[in-house]
């Protein structure tokens, strides 16, 4: 059978957490985690390796600090920060520290649309890949709360679906009114630049496997290439070239470490002309042959 793309889902927690942990509930569709410290978070992500995540969840950091990268975007993580990743973004472990500890809530897609389909739906899953916010105890305490009545009604007889969904539309909606107030209380982190660095981010997500060169995120953003270049300059430190190319080897790196597609395959995957050039340009950014980082 050929290999996958590791995906951080249900179905790999379960076999790594094993039948009715005391710290986690999963099933197909949902997974509550009530307490997750380094040993466990370890026995289920490598460190250093960029992993696809196949479903939404939001949780908050109770102790302890990590690093880690999320969709090119380096974070730091500290007690009371409370987290929203969505689907389909790309993870990397870089540190956790030995105290960490987080807890939080999972849904798959076809919980969300079964949850709320046409009649509701959730439009914040759409407008966000990712949300972080620094929350205060109270804050943390409702956030606690949400999560510990999920727990306690996923653990009756044929509980409800939809009052599990509608618990994560309320996370949701919390998560993002903090982030709201936070912006309000201060506005200099909602400048018009960084609002451009960020939609020049989320272009690079969506677009990076397929354009490499910055005069196509320019006319998408219709600006000249020379004024998104000094923004993003600006803004990060480093060059629009260098996100675009950070974006391209995440894709590479995940394709060859949890596919048995073959080097021609994932250049034509990420649009290179041919794997000759796709293997030149993959060693000069990383310092050793696609095949050579598969092997590692």
């Amino acid at each position: 059978m050929d290999k996958q793309i590791e995906r951080y889902n249900f179905e790999t927690l379960r076999k790594i957490v094993g039948p009715n942990p005391s710290h986690a509930f999963l099933n197909d569709n949902v997974t509550v985690l009530l307490a997750g410290g380094k040993d466990k978070i370890g026995s289920l992500i490598p460190f250093h390796a960029p992993l696809m995540l196949e479903e939404a969840r939001i949780g908050y950091i109770r102790k302890g600090e990590a690093d880690y990268t999320f969709n090119l975007i380096p974070m730091h993580l500290t007690p009371n920060t409370i987290i929203f990743l969505n689907r389909g973004g790309i993870i990397e472990i870089n540190n956790i520290s030995d105290d960490f500890e987080l807890a939080g809530i999972s849904l798959s897609d076809y919980m969300l649309t079964a949850s709320f389909g046409s009649r509701q739906g959730i439009p914040l899953i759409n407008q966000y890949s990712e949300l972080f916010v620094h929350a205060s105890d109270d804050e943390v305490a409702i956030i606690e709360n949400l999560l510990q009545a999920a727990w306690k009604i996923m653990h009756q007889k044929d509980f409800c679906y939809e009052v599990v969904g509608s618990i994560f539309a309320a996370l949701l909606h919390f998560v993002n009114n903090l982030q709201d107030k936070k912006m309000n209380q201060h506005p200099q982190n909602a400048t018009h630049s960084h609002e451009l660095f960020s939609q020049f981010i989320r272009l690079v997500n969506q677009y990076s496997h397929q354009e490499r060169q910055l005069s196509f995120y320019a006319n998408k953003l219709c600006l000249s290439q020379r004024y998104i270049g000094t923004i993003i300059k600006q803004e990060s430190g480093k060059t629009a070239k260098e996100w675009i190319d950070k974006a391209v080897i995440t894709d590479a790196q995940v394709l060859l470490k949890h596919t048995d597609k073959t080097i021609a395959e994932i250049s034509n995957e990420l649009n290179f002309a041919n794997p000759s050039f796709f293997c030149k340009y993959f060693r000069r950014l990383m310092g050793l042959s696609p095949q050579e980082y598969r092997e590692k």
